[in-house]
């Protein structure tokens, strides 16, 4: 896919509408919906995805290759999400940097989200805060690895995995699902795992 993005890419520089229309139709779905649940409104959701494609068609030209066509456009939505963020509650305080703890079995929050169906994911989505939402988002929803999450959001790698763990923590907490589906075996009453959920082995640095 890198390739046949950075070939529009450069068609575009050189003026091309219809591969401004493709790269359009292969990115839309998944921007349109980073946009909205950064912003919380599908106009203006709506609204930064076209104007991100305004700043591809002006700005093509420009682009460098330091980053995948991907994260670039990513960066650019995000950007133009933000723009539009002018009212709602007040961002949150940074989280908290936690150490990595590797574990050789997925933790609780690894067995709620395993059980519940989309639709429940998707409601206790729209209850986190945009910082866990966001990269939840970046990583799940557009696939990006860690690398890229941390360009498209100007943070470390290290910054990503703490704030992935706390995402995955919290949307595992705002499920609707019976502790009883949770806590297996004697992990219920353990002080362990009253302390919270260890990060999964996926998410484990390299």
């Amino acid at each position: 896919m890198g390739d046949g993005d950075l070939d529009l890419i450069q068609r575009i520089a050189a003026g091309d509408e219809r591969a401004l229309e493709h790269l359009y139709a292969r990115h839309a779905q998944s921007l349109l919906a980073y946009a909205y649940h950064l912003i919380g409104d599908r106009q203006a959701a709506e609204e930064a995805l076209q104007d991100t494609f305004v700043a591809v068609w002006r700005g093509a030209a420009a682009f460098e290759e330091r980053s995948t066509v991907r994260t670039w456009l990513f960066g650019i939505c995000r950007r133009q999400a933000l723009l539009r963020v002018r009212r709602g509650p007040a961002a949150p305080a940074p989280i908290d940097e936690v150490p990595e703890r590797p574990s050789e079995a997925p933790g609780p929050d690894a067995v709620v989200l395993a059980r519940a169906d989309a639709s429940a994911v998707a409601a206790a989505l729209a209850t986190l805060p945009t910082i866990h939402r966001e990269v939840l988002d970046l990583v799940f929803g557009a696939e990006l690895s860690h690398a890229e999450v941390a360009e498209v959001l100007g943070i470390p790698v290290g910054t990503v995995k703490s704030r992935l763990f706390h995402a995955r923590a919290a949307l595992a907490r705002a499920l609707p699902v019976d502790v009883s589906l949770v806590a297996q075996g004697s992990t219920a009453a353990s002080p362990r795992a009253r302390s919270g959920p260890s990060m999964p082995p996926e998410q484990e640095s390299k």
